[in-house]
């Protein structure tokens, strides 16, 4: 198992670093923003973009089995997919850590737009029963975040070519309890904003996963929980094939951007 380590403030000369807080993400977020271009400008072929307290509860199923590996492979690791769908969304994640990771994947995946209910809609399928209200409030205020940083106003329809899209393209792992992980994603990030401008970013962000049901859930976590994880500290946005990249532990994930 990979545990989740800090990473190295320092990066490229010619990235800037911004840490922030976004609401959809649990605890500590960075971001690293790659520089802006107009959509006019644009035939680079740059990164594809297609795209309360609950630990205490009993774990349905205690045989989650590890898979994940603890040396990164060369070619990255394979992400399961779920076997079953709601409303288009896949469900049914393996009882497997990497289902774990797999969850966070297509969590990632969904935030695509500018659309309250579509963000509501994710939350609630993905989250904990006991934990819903807290992920729709936090999906409602990362629509209006993006909504904010694409130029375009806070209710209504947004105007072309306004967008918002990310492909996951690593991942690190910490077990807490049996089947209960934080799980930090390291995706590629893309915002077209409402008068053209494109803007390539690297996002790190950490959700907690527990295995309820039958199935992954999101779930908000203890404050001991997110205490511990921020005073661990999380691995920063960081671009793959650098050193900081690699001594911050993360995973590339197959098939991903580079």
């Amino acid at each position: 198992m990979k545990n989740l380590t800090t990473g190295n403030d320092d990066s490229r000369a010619t990235l800037v670093r911004i840490g922030i807080l976004v609401a959809i993400a649990c605890m500590v977020a960075t971001v690293v923003w790659l520089g802006a271009r107009t959509r006019a400008d644009d035939d680079s072929g740059g990164p594809d973009t297609t795209g309360g307290d609950n630990s205490s509860q009993t774990v349905e199923n205690a045989s989650v089995e590890q898979v994940a590996p603890d040396t990164a492979p060369t070619d990255g690791v394979v992400i399961p997919t779920g076997d079953d769908q709601v409303d288009g969304y896949p469900t049914g994640f393996p009882a497997t850590d990497l289902g774990a990771v797999a969850l966070q994947v297509e969590l990632a995946k969904a935030q695509l737009g500018f659309d309250y209910d579509q963000a509501v809609t994710v939350a609630r399928l993905y989250a904990n029963p006991e934990d819903k209200a807290v992920f729709e409030e936090r999906s409602r205020a990362a629509v209006a975040l993006r909504r904010q940083q694409a130029g375009v106003a806070k209710e209504g329809a947004v105007p072309a070519p306004a967008s918002y899209a990310v492909t996951p393209v690593a991942y690190t792992l910490e077990e807490l309890d049996t089947g209960y992980y934080a799980v930090n994603l390291l995706s590629y990030v893309t915002l077209t904003t409402a008068d053209g401008q494109v803007k390539d970013s690297l996002y790190a962000g950490t959700q907690l996963m527990r295995w309820l049901d039958g199935d992954w859930r999101l779930v908000q976590g203890s404050e001991a929980d997110i205490e511990h994880l921020v005073s661990e500290g999380q691995p920063q946005a960081v671009a793959p094939g650098t050193p900081e990249f690699e001594k911050a532990g993360w995973i590339r994930i197959n098939g991903a951007p580079q």
